[in-house]
C-alpha cells in the first residue's frame, strides 16, 4: 500500500491527532533555533504547527497529496501564527531548498526501509544549516525488533548516532522522553544533534 492510498482510505494509524509531547516540551523550553523549520513526512502537520512561531516559519513535506487536505483543515482550525506554516507535496529525497535552521524527524525515519537510512542522514546533512539543529524523536525503540516487519521499522538511538556521527554531528541531548502519546510510552528517545565544532571553537 502506498502512503497516498493509506491517506485516501483513512489507514493512518501513525496519526496521533496532536503534536508529539516531547516536541511541545522542547518548544516550551525555548532552546531550538529560530528561523526556518522543516518536518519531513509531516502528514497532518501537527509538529509543523508546533514549531511555527513569530520567530520560526514551519514547513512540512509529505509525499501523499491527500495529506494536504488534512494539513489545511488543521491549519484553518489553529489560525494565528500557524497560518504561516505551509506544506510541500513531494519526495523528501528529491526536495531542494535553502538550508533550514531546525529539522524535526519523528515518524519519518522509522517509515523508511533500513537500507535507505544512510540516504536519510546525507539528506538531513544537506538540508541543515551549518549551525542548525536536527531533532530526532527516535521511535519505536524496542529491545527485540521483529525482523522484516514494518513500517514502522524499529530503530535504536545508537543506530541514529551511527548514521550521523560520521557526517560530523554530535548529540547534545539523547535520552528517553518522559511523556509520549498513549501506547508509545517507553519507546521514544529524544535526540538533539549539532555539528561538532573544530578545536578553537571555529
Amino acid at each position: 500500500m502506498s502512503w497516498e492510498q493509506a491517506w485516501r482510505e483513512g489507514r493512518t494509524g501513525w496519526d496521533a491527532g496532536a503534536s508529539a509531547p516531547a516536541l511541545v516540551e522542547l518548544v516550551e523550553r525555548g532552546v531550538l533555533p529560530d528561523g526556518r523549520a522543516l518536518v519531513p513526512g509531516c502528514g497532518a502537520g501537527y509538529d509543523v504547527f508546533t514549531l511555527t512561531s513569530k520567530k520560526r516559519r514551519g514547513i512540512g513535506i509529505d509525499i501523499a497529496p491527500t495529506a494536504r487536505a488534512r494539513f489545511e483543515a488543521v491549519r484553518d482550525e489553529l489560525r494565528g501564527v500557524a497560518g504561516r506554516a505551509r506544506l510541500i507535496t513531494g519526495d523528501f529525497f528529491a526536495f531542494e531548498d535553502e538550508p533550514f535552521d531546525v529539522i524535526f524527524d519523528y515518524t519519518f525515519l522509522c517509515a523508511l526501509d533500513p537500507s535507505v537510512r544512510p540516504q536519510w542522514a546525507k539528506k538531513m546533512d544537506a538540508l541543515l544549516r551549518p549551525d542548525g539543529e536536527l531533532v530526532t524523536l527516535v521511535f519505536p525503540v524496542v529491545d527485540a525488533p521483529p525482523l522484516g516487519q514494518g513500517p514502522p521499522f524499529p530503530v535504536q538511538p545508537d543506530d541514529v548516532r551511527a548514521l550521523l556521527e560520521p557526517l560530523g554531528f554530535e548529540a547534545i541531548e539523547l535520552a528517553p522522553v518522559t511523556r509520549s502519546h498513549p501506547g508509545r510510552e517507553g519507546m521514544e528517545h529524544l535526540g538533539r544533534w549539532r555539528r561538532r565544532r573544530s578545536r578553537g571553537g571555529v
